[in-house]
């Protein structure tokens, strides 16, 4: 089977999302730096973990939650419809992704000035971002799953350069 050629919409997305991966790692350099390589403060490890997990089951439930598209709108405006949606979700779990970094940063300050629980949080933030933000068949095809709940067809994953799945 030929491989489908990723569109220029997809390569923006995986370009924007791999520019916040490369800063969290930019950022780690600058506070090791700064702050340097103590031991973190426990409290910090444990919160930074617990809230990796609570920002994933959100990312898992809500991050996904679309409006499905109607089946009467036309192809073309159905197209478009899909492709704002799939954007919009995508910086929205972007964001909610990252926050375990950033309150990663915010910690390194005062969860024993190190740099190791900023890496904690970001280490982290990449694993969620990789798991739910990075556009790949998986992400769109939950995105695609709750535009088409309806029985609409929006043409998403030729538009993305994924071609179709069954179903």
């Amino acid at each position: 089977m030929a491989r489908t050629e990723k569109t220029a919409v997809m390569q923006t997305l995986r370009m924007l999302v791999g520019a916040v991966v490369a800063a969290l790692f930019l950022m780690a350099v600058a506070l090791s730096v700064v702050l340097g390589f103590g031991a973190p403060a426990l409290w910090s490890v444990v919160l930074l973990l617990v809230l990796g997990g609570v920002v994933h089951l959100a990312l898992d439930r809500i991050g996904y939650g679309l409006a499905p598209i109607s089946p009467t709108l036309p192809a073309d405006e159905a197209r478009s419809a899909a492709v704002r949606a799939f954007q919009s979700s995508l910086m929205r779990r972007l964001a909610l992704a990252e926050s375990v970094a950033i309150i990663g940063l915010v910690l390194a300050f005062v969860g024993g000035r190190t740099v190791l629980v900023y890496d904690l949080g970001a280490a982290v933030s990449v694993l969620l971002l990789a798991l739910h933000v990075w556009p790949s068949m998986r992400t769109v095809d939950r995105v695609v799953e709750q535009l088409e709940r309806d029985g609409a067809h929006t043409g998403l994953r030729e538009l993305l350069g994924l071609g179709r799945t069954s179903g």
